[in-house]
């Protein structure tokens, strides 16, 4: 009996150190700019991380239009997964699609990428089946360790997001597609010299599902004034309204990482994605939990940082001095009941709020379920909420502690604290254990 339980106990605590390990990866998405954007010469472009996370929130709002209806779960985890192949494989889609024929300069060079490129068939399937064997060789690296069901999990959702095997899977690829015009046009503009041209072509080629169609008029229609045979569609124009807002969080840096001298830390968006994939892979060890309600919950939590902007506990005590700001740091803040309770009154006055003008122009269910999410995700008072809350510092502590790695001067202690006062169920208790082994 005792043999069996030890053995038992090995087994959670090296699936736990693979979870770890898998998670410490796909942190390095948030460090990997898009190719296409270096290539067009973008400052500070987004990262892969950051892209992913408005993909996600596209598939999930978008999808809830869909006719038929799509499964929104599957939606979500394909979303999630349909990048992860690049921790190691890198962006590599420009590379196999047109770098190799890219002029290297000048007048050339700069009209070759405002285009889509066009190639033979026999070309395009032969570097089209080069960068699957590459991307699915990568992906088979990153998931190696994990337990099977989630390995399954993980690879079918690539799989059916890069072959479209299912109505999910084709949606997903679609919206991959119109997520990246959007990105082009918030950097390019819509002038005639405009990179964003040759994301028009892409998406015209690959787009064919009726409700998508409708959203690409709604697009021209916001940047150029015009569409044609364009019927006016107030729910999609602002469901375009909303994403645009929410794509702020790829360029809104993490307050307490700002505050704690990290040059170029992670943005909200970055930490988004992290905890989404967090939610889905230790979520899965929580059979009660309702996998659905948990990763709409990661993607929406902190949605309200686009007009609050993002805050920490410190930021309303800091003063001015450097030398007294660094000694704060040195520990976390110990704050009364009372201080406690109005902190968190004050805060969540001010998220709803913002939640609210976020998503006035949503029909009444979708609108009632974000801000119910959110909710129950800062009050913690559902299963998904409680377990989201501490995966959440669990989130941030895993980054501090990368960031303690690359840089000696900055000390993830004050952190320790605020997990060990917020987390008690046994995986996220387990996970920290691991990071214990791991970090010191």
């Amino acid at each position: 009996m005792w043999y069996n339980i030890s053995g038992i106990i090995l087994v959670y605590f090296y699936l736990m150190k693979n979870n770890l390990n898998f998670l410490i990866e796909i942190s390095k998405l948030k460090e990997i700019p898009r190719t296409g954007w270096i290539l067009r010469k973008v400052k500070n472009p987004e990262t892969i991380a950051e892209h992913t996370f408005r993909v996600a929130m596209m598939n999930w709002i978008l999808a809830t239009k869909a006719k038929p209806k799509l499964n929104l779960k599957k939606i979500i985890q394909i979303s999630l997964a349909h990048d992860l192949c690049e921790v190691y494989a890198g962006d590599v889609t420009p590379f196999f699609y047109y770098i190799r024929d890219l002029p290297k300069e000048g007048k050339e060079r700069k009209k070759f990428l405002r285009k889509w490129v066009r190639l033979l068939k026999i070309k395009k399937e032969r570097r089209g089946k080069e960068k699957f064997n590459l991307e699915k060789k990568s992906l088979l690296r990153l998931i190696k360790f994990l337990k099977p069901g989630t390995k399954r999990e993980i690879f079918s959702s690539w799989l059916n997001g890069t072959k479209r095997f299912s109505k999910e899977g084709d949606f997903v690829k679609q919206i991959d597609k119109i997520e990246t015009l959007l990105q082009a046009i918030e950097y390019f503009g819509v002038g005639k010299d405009s990179f964003a041209g040759g994301w028009w072509e892409e998406s015209e080629e690959i787009v064919e599902d009726p409700l998508l169609l409708k959203f690409l008029k709604a697009v021209q229609k916001k940047f150029y004034g015009k569409a044609k045979n364009y019927q006016k569609n107030a729910e999609l124009e602002n469901i375009l309204d909303f994403l645009l807002e929410v794509g702020k969080l790829k360029k809104l840096p993490r307050l307490y990482w700002v505050l704690r001298g990290i040059k170029n830390p992670e943005t909200v968006a970055g930490h988004i994605f992290t905890l989404a994939i967090m939610a889905w892979i230790l979520g899965g060890e929580k059979k009660k939990l309702n996998m659905e309600k948990l990763l709409k919950m990661a993607l929406c939590h902190e949605l309200s940082a686009i007009y609050t902007g993002d805050t920490t506990p410190y930021d309303r005590i800091l003063p001015e001095d450097e030398k007294e700001r660094e000694e704060i740091f040195e520990r976390m803040i110990r704050l009364s009941k009372k201080e406690k309770k109005w902190i968190f009154l004050k805060d969540y006055k001010e998220e709803k709020k913002a939640f609210e003008k976020l998503t006035h122009r949503f029909n009444p269910p979708l609108k009632k379920e974000i801000i119910q999410l959110w909710g129950e995700y800062r009050t913690k008072s559902t299963p998904e909420g409680h377990f989201l809350s501490q995966l959440n510092v669990l989130a941030v502590l895993l980054q501090g502690l990368l960031y303690e790695e690359k840089n000696k001067k900055f000390s993830a202690a004050p952190l320790w604290e605020w997990v060990f006062e917020i987390c008690d169920d046994p995986i996220t208790t387990g996970l920290i254990e691991e990071m214990k082994k791991k970090f010191y």
